[in-house]
């Protein structure tokens, strides 16, 4: 019986789905997306906002991608413009926007670059919007990103963000704790050990490394020096923040940092000096960065696919603030005998 009950489902089923002759196409009506970027740095001399657009079509996407009309906006299309406006601050660091009107109006200019790099995007050029913002932004304000539509007066996309306000103490290391390294041998690290800011999600210390090839030229009666000054930027271990903790810490491994080095200088053979301070920049970002950033990228998580996270209104990307600014000069051991200068010059580079 169960064996007839069976071939009568398989019939019907077969008989069900031959049958069935819908035509279904995956794209919908089209509907204007607008892609947005913006991330303000109040250090910054200039912001920018990049604006394009979703694109749908039959065929290979790919195609569309190489084509600028499919992804960027024609110039005249957009106006763009930043508005600045009163806040309170609440006690949790947040700011919210008071008023009836801005109290500042930051309009932003098209402009096209040529340095995107190479992909799968059209890259001959870049449209953005730029606007000079030196000294302009205050770090009390809320922003308010405000998209048009010239041609019909629409407003196509919006979004909110504040600035990351207030200022670092870096207290370790420092010209008293020098830039080295302790631990047991294999294992060291440096400890950096620094004051929160006000709205800064996500830290990441970055240590800039000076050195110089000096190379002695002797075909020339006198002999000619010629000094040649390079830099080498070491990101350290990035550490989220609960917005609440005070001060903030996290390590630079020496493995790694000795390794940066060796493999990013090219020529090893002319002499090196190594400069006796570093540069330590505290690089931050607020909420909305550092959750646009995870999304993309959720390291750790049992979720394989990563998920769209946006607060643009009416649109796709991000709108937020960061800090990359912030740096103080740290002495570094000078001693021909110390654990760092030996270990630099055991990478057998020219120091």
């Amino acid at each position: 019986m169960k064996r007839i009950y069976k071939a009568l489902f398989f019939v019907l089923a077969v008989s069900l789905f031959a049958s069935c002759e819908v035509e279904f196409s995956p794209n919908a009506d089209w509907k204007e997306i607008p892609v947005v970027y913006c991330v303000l740095d109040q250090d910054d001399d200039t912001s920018y906002v990049r604006v394009q657009r979703c694109f749908l079509g039959e065929g290979n996407q790919y195609q569309y991608t190489s084509v600028a009309d499919s992804i960027y906006y024609p110039q005249g299309a957009l106006s763009v413009a930043i508005e600045q406006w009163n806040a309170t601050l609440a006690s949790d660091g947040t700011l919210h926007r008071t008023g009836d009107a801005p109290v500042r109006v930051l309009n932003f200019d098209y402009k096209e670059i040529v340095s995107k790099e190479e992909g799968q995007f059209y890259n001959t050029v870049q449209p953005v919007f730029a606007c000079a913002t030196a000294g302009l932004l205050d770090s009390l304000s809320v922003y308010r990103l405000v998209v048009v539509k010239t041609a019909t007066g629409d407003t196509i996309a919006t979004a909110e963000t504040q600035l990351i306000y207030g200022n670092v103490q870096l207290v370790r290391p420092n010209n008293n704790i020098m830039f080295q390294f302790s631990g047991t041998s294999g294992s060291k690290t440096c400890e950096f050990y620094w004051s929160s800011l006000s709205g800064a999600r996500q830290y990441q210390p970055i240590v800039r490394f000076f050195y110089r090839d000096f190379i002695i030229d002797a075909s020339v009666n006198p002999p000619d020096t010629i000094i040649t000054p390079h830099s080498i930027d070491i990101p350290c271990n990035t550490v989220k923040s609960n917005m609440r903790d005070p001060f903030m810490t996290t390590n630079l491994s020496q493995n790694f940092f000795l390794t940066t080095i060796k493999n990013s200088i090219e020529d090893v053979e002319c002499n090196k000096n190594i400069i006796d301070t570093v540069q330590i920049f505290i690089t931050c970002c607020n909420e909305p960065l550092a959750a646009y950033m995870y999304a993309g990228h959720p390291g750790g998580s049992l979720v394989q696919e990563p998920f769209t996270y946006t607060n643009i209104n009416g649109g796709l990307g991000v709108f937020a603030s960061r800090r990359t600014h912030i740096s103080f000069k740290v002495r570094t051991p000078a001693s021909s005998v110390s654990n760092y200068i030996s270990s630099l010059k055991e990478l057998n580079v020219g120091f």
